[in-house]
């Protein structure tokens, strides 16, 4: 069955992979690929060519979550999910979806992987964080669903994650294999309450490698792979779209399972997209003989690239052109700036206004050099604010201390908190001091790890570190609420 191949779809990292080795990809017939890195001139020169090589249209796809930017050089960052939370604002929600769909039309990719509709229940999660809009359920759905009327609206197919909800773990799944220990009603309150509110109007969903007990009673399952994806998110929650796995050379799947029996799996319980194996090759060719010999494998390919073709028809719709002049155009930037400062938030209650001598402190830097908050500090002292840098052992005299925290979620890392040594270090400047604030440019939960107030941008991004800035100097004011709920200490 050689259309079997059309379900595979590898990845493509700009600067690492061979494009000679896509285009053989393209002639043994798979779908699509999903796009890492690159210029955004490149990547449109790269969708184009490929596009240009295909018998079938191909469907590219990217992980966009926070605008082009996320993974396109050249790409307008937009606020994290989390601080459109903050902001509380379906208007935002709307534009950051609208906005990376058309840049994202722009350059070939007609599939981005977002909205992430998981809680941000758990404060010591290494993945969730940020890219969730909150902790509560009425709250993420409707920003995800605004959101996935911006791309929509745009000709561009949105996609929930992580089904059936990664909110509650506290490892990374890149790494290792998490597992959700909640009761299912306790899931049918919280965690699936978004899928199930937006099933009918997402177009597709990703299912996550996690151990679920209570939906997959076998242990050894991951979700992903498991036929309750059938049971449950086709049959009680009735999507009819179209699911791909998560990446299946995540360690959480690579480690365990020979990749043609995952691939499998996956299609036999209900997947059907099977998201950047290791060997694409490889897997294409095997799963083409399989698909020919075994009658079920046959079946659930056939009901795959059935939902995979509704899904390309669903977006095909004549828009008017989107060309590559839209890509981080000042328009859309100008915009992102606006959304930064309504995305700020106070972690309880509002701070004075920035004055005099400040001592400026970001643990995981070395020097001046190496700051990520170099954007906000120089507002400051554009504004006429006196910032010097701390060495982190002492805080002069008068000074006030502000301490620069960038602690975000990011894949195979396996953390989001400070390590023990360097959270006593902070713990102990903060108490020294006579004045202090954190500003978090990611994490909220940094507020409660040292029981001190300060303000949030949840991004790292140019446009909210501007907005901090301003926020401090009393130049606006900080509209956004906290969409999580944060305790005193932890």
């Amino acid at each position: 069955m050689e259309t079997a191949a059309r379900l595979v779809f590898p990845a493509f990292q700009f600067g690492a992979d061979d494009p000679a080795a896509a285009l053989r990809l393209v002639d043994l017939g798979v779908g699509g690929f999903c796009l890492y890195g690159g210029e955004v001139s490149e990547i449109a020169e790269f969708t184009a060519r490929l596009q240009a090589r295909a018998s079938l249209p191909l469907l590219f796809c990217a992980d966009y979550e926070d605008g082009l930017a996320s993974h396109a050089a050249g790409g307008t960052p937009l606020s994290s999910n989390m601080g459109i939370g903050a902001s509380n604002s379906e208007e935002w929600a709307y534009r950051k979806g609208a906005i990376t769909g058309l840049e994202a039309r722009a350059i070939g990719v007609r599939w981005v992987f977002a909205p992430v509709v998981d809680l941000a229940s758990q404060a010591d999660n290494p993945i969730v964080n940020t890219r969730a809009f909150g902790d509560e359920p009425k709250l993420v759905v409707r920003l995800a669903r605004a959101y996935l009327r911006g791309l929509k609206d745009q000709g561009v197919l949105g996609c929930l994650k992580h089904f059936p909800g990664h909110g509650r773990t506290v490892k990374d799944s890149h790494l290792d294999l998490p597992i959700v220990k909640a009761a299912r009603h306790e899931l049918e309150e919280t965690d699936l309450a978004p899928f199930r509110e937006l099933v009918r109007e997402a177009g597709s969903i990703m299912t996550a490698h996690l151990i679920v007990p209570a939906l997959e009673k076998d242990r050894k399952v991951p979700y992903s792979l498991s036929a309750d994806v059938e049971k449950t998110l086709r049959g009680k929650l009735g999507f009819k779209g179209l699911v791909t796995t998560d990446a299946l050379n995540m360690r959480a799947i690579a480690d365990r399972f020979e990749e043609l029996s995952a691939a499998k799996l996956a299609l036999l319980g209900g997947a059907d997209i099977l998201l950047v194996p290791r060997e694409p090759e490889k897997l294409a060719l095997a799963l083409c003989d399989a698909a020919d010999e075994e009658k079920p494998l046959k079946k659930a390919c056939e009901a795959a690239l059935s939902r995979l073709a509704a899904a390309q028809k669903s977006i095909a719709a004549p828009l008017a052109a989107a060309p590559m002049s839209v890509v981080g155009r000042a328009e859309h930037k100008k915009v992102a700036f606006e959304m930064a400062r309504k995305s700020l938030a106070w972690s309880s209650g509002p701070q004075e206004k920035l004055s005099g001598e400040i001592v400026y402190w970001e643990p995981e830097a070395d020097s001046e050099a190496e700051w990520l908050g170099g954007a906000f500090v120089s507002q400051l002292r554009e504004a006429g604010v006196k910032v010097s840098p701390c060495d982190g052992k002492k805080v002069p005299k008068g000074a006030a201390l502000v301490l620069g925290c960038f602690l975000s979620p990011r894949a195979y890392t396996g953390k989001i908190n400070f390590d023990k040594k360097t959270a006593s270090q902070i713990g102990k400047l903060l108490k020294s001091a006579s004045k202090s604030l954190i500003v978090s440019f990611g994490s909220p939960f940094v507020f409660e790890s040292f029981a001190a107030g300060g303000l949030c941008a949840f991004s790292c991004s140019e446009a909210a570190q501007h907005a901090a800035a301003a926020a401090l100097l009393g130049k606006i004011k900080v509209d956004g609420r906290m969409p999580v709920a944060l305790n005193s200490a932890r």
